[in-house]
């Protein structure tokens, strides 16, 4: 139960936890800030602290308790907003599902790292829909030279929030894996990322 706990919260996007404190709070019969702000009082909360005393303590229901563990392990797992380092899949995966959530065009992003796998920089690649135009691996590998990085995955969106990758997709990162062996850079990952979930390419054994 644990396990699966801990791997639910890195597959939730900020949009999900949101919704789902709000789910929680209108079962309570709490609709507005008045109406939130009467339960603090209720309940002695006058800060962040009282709060997670109140989410570990027997008043409080399971399902609030489990999202308040599931808040506290997204940001011990964020760092000032950015993603520092190359760490697991899953963490990559949940972070890249809130930077693209709500885009409405399909954006390429080419994510390079150093030796160490601590991330130079994120460079946008492409805008645009990938069934109608053709992403080059010269576009990602122009700028892993000027980076002079030691590795590197791509990203890119579906917005219709069907993660499931289509024929292009898995073209264009057959031609990616094929040109990182030639350049002596290591392709690390492709990620295709909806407003809620995510796929991993090395994960899903495709890469």
């Amino acid at each position: 139960m644990d396990k699966l706990k801990a791997k639910h919260y890195l597959l939730q996007s900020d949009r999900q936890l949101v919704s789902e404190l709000r789910e929680i709070l209108e079962q309570k019969e709490i609709k507005d800030f008045i109406q939130f702000q009467d339960f603090l009082d209720q309940n002695n909360i006058k800060n962040f602290v009282d709060f997670w005393n109140y989410c570990t303590g027997s008043k409080c229901d399971d399902r609030l308790a489990i999202w308040a563990q599931i808040f506290i392990k997204r940001i011990k797992a964020l760092n000032t907003g950015n993603l520092e380092r190359f760490m697991s899949s899953s963490q990559v995966g949940y972070y890249l599902t809130n930077k693209l959530s709500g885009q409405n065009q399909e954006q390429l992003y080419g994510i390079y790292l150093d030796s160490k796998n601590k991330i130079i920089a994120e460079k946008l690649i492409f805008q645009g829909t990938l069934n109608k135009a053709v992403v080059h691996p010269r576009d990602i590998f122009r700028w892993a030279l000027i980076y002079n990085c030691a590795s590197f995955f791509v990203v890119h969106n579906h917005p219709s929030g069907d993660t499931a990758p289509s024929p292009q997709d898995l073209k264009i990162t057959k031609q990616i894996s094929d040109a990182s062996k030639m350049m002596g850079i290591q392709f690390m990952d492709h990620f295709i990322v909806s407003d809620s979930s995510y796929l991993s390419f090395r994960e899903s054994q495709l890469l």
